[in-house]
């Protein structure tokens, strides 16, 4: 990506695949996926910030919605991907609380945990 082109990112709440957002995507031969057309009054036109021959370069999930099977089998697909998750804790279970944990930083609001196991020890 050169360094004048801007990422943005679109929440839409109510997913329900690329056709009934209003997005038809196609494969170039390099294996990118591109936006080929934006379909007038769909979800991806009114939002304003989806244009064709945007390249979609990465997704955010929610699981807000969904059930821990579905959440389950979507991580499972993952292999090799570059994945960033959104942690929440929930009482005290964190790492943060733990004898092997040194203080969790966040400074951004998100979740870092810097453990004393070596790398074997991770599952």
């Amino acid at each position: 990506m050169a360094d004048d082109e801007v990422t943005r990112e679109v929440l839409f709440a109510d997913w329900e695949g690329p056709d009934k957002t209003g997005l038809t995507i196609e494969q170039a031969s390099g294996g990118e996926i591109f936006v080929k057309e934006v379909k007038g009054e769909s979800p991806a036109a009114r939002s304003g910030k989806v244009y064709e021959g945007d390249q979609i370069v990465g997704a955010t999930i929610y699981f807000d919605n969904m059930s821990s099977e579905e959440t389950a089998e979507l991580l499972k697909t993952l292999n090799k991907h570059k994945v960033g998750l959104k942690l929440q804790n929930k009482g005290d279970k964190s790492p943060c609380h733990s004898p092997l944990s040194t203080p969790c930083r966040s400074p951004m609001g998100t979740l870092t945990w810097e453990g004393r196991l070596g790398m074997g020890n991770l599952i």
